[in-house]
């Protein structure tokens, strides 16, 4: 990768942010890495370009595999050359990639910590800012309970967004998937503290869909699209309209089962499960539980990146923004009146008591 100077970071940082966190937000595009073919030795700039390539891809494979604490290392050298060539470009990238990892690990703590490191690296460089590196932070917020500040966060991202329209169909394609899934982060985050307020503004929030844009977007981008949608509908309609909530949680579902993106299938039938019951209808309420808690144990008590589609994936595979914890199998399964959450795993196991009331 060439240092374009700072002018190049908002197409960086829109155009290619979508594919590690859409989530999240999947991982960022992976770079063609440079050849090093014939007898003359490379020049220093090439060997460095190099190399950062390799740990760039290094990480990606890695981050694919589960293994995020590996790409985090592999993240971490790249950032240190990054540093070395005073490449803000580079630096936007590998500390955002580096963030989602750390988001994946876990560790959401040291995401938003990255995040803010990698924000002032590139300022410092005259960079310009970053929505996709907000939408990271805004997960990360989410994650930790800190409502308010994803919420924040997250308007920021959506707002910034409209920066990438500006280069062109695929940058118009990435800004679009940028806001929308800013959108959900923010609808989540009103959700959790029931702000119906808050929920209300969220449709004001999403961008006219561009149809250049729309064409621009591949198969597996437009079905996350579309269920990020659907789930943002939910989310607004769920204590005015929980029939209509209800219904456009099962379709997010649907979209996210047809997308591979099982994490964030999980959280949308909790939320039509939610849904199912607010209208009184309890057996189908309890299924959807079941169907909740079960998904997300069988993927390690939370929704893995590996079987998602975030701030936005590799091919739509990993773009998750990971805003369930490891309990929520758990919490799900007892919202269903105690079910097994393995079912197939041990004939023995009973299932999960609920207190005598």
């Amino acid at each position: 990768m060439r240092n374009n100077g700072p002018q190049s970071v908002a197409k960086v940082g829109c155009a290619k942010r979508w594919s590690l966190l859409r989530t999240a937000l999947p991982l960022v595009a992976l770079l063609p890495l440079a050849g090093c073919g014939g007898a003359q030795p490379e020049p220093a700039a090439e060997q460095y370009d190099v190399a950062l390539q390799q740990f760039l891809s290094a990480g990606r494979d890695s981050f694919m595999l589960g293994r995020y604490t590996v790409a985090e290392t592999q993240y971490r050298k790249a950032a240190s050359l990054a540093l070395l060539r005073d490449s803000a470009p580079e630096i936007a990238e590998s500390g955002y990639d580096l963030a989602v990892s750390q988001l994946a690990a876990e560790e959401p703590a040291l995401a938003r910590a990255t995040a803010d490191r990698t924000r002032r690296a590139v300022a410092l460089r005259g960079g310009h800012v970053m929505p996709y590196l907000d939408l990271v932070d805004a997960a990360a917020c989410y994650r930790l309970g800190q409502y308010e500040q994803a919420r924040d966060l997250a308007l920021r991202a959506a707002q910034g967004a409209s920066v990438a329209s500006v280069h062109g169909a695929a940058g118009s394609a990435s800004a679009l998937l940028l806001n929308t899934r800013a959108a959900l982060v923010y609808a989540l985050a009103a959700d959790q503290q029931n702000d119906t307020a808050a929920l209300a503004r969220v449709p004001a929030m999403i961008a006219i869909t561009d149809p250049h844009a729309a064409k621009a977007l591949s198969a597996t981008q437009s079905v996350a699209l579309r269920a990020d949608q659907h789930e943002i509908q939910a989310l607004v309609a769920r204590r005015t309209n929980p029939t209509e909530a209800w219904k456009q949680a099962e379709e997010a579902a649907n979209l996210r089962r047809e997308g591979g993106n099982y994490h964030d299938m999980a959280r949308a039938l909790a939320l039509a499960a939610r849904s199912a019951d607010a209208v009184g209808q309890k057996d189908k309420a309890q299924a959807l539980w079941t169907r909740a808690a079960q998904s997300a144990a069988a993927q390690g008590g939370v929704a893995s990146h590996l079987s998602s589609t975030l701030a936005a994936g590799v091919a739509g595979a990993a773009d998750s923004i990971r805003t369930i914890t490891p309990d929520d199998a758990s919490a799900w399964a007892r919202a269903a009146g105690g079910v097994t959450l393995h079912p197939f795993t041990d004939d023995t196991q009973a299932p999960l008591q609920t207190p005598d009331k």
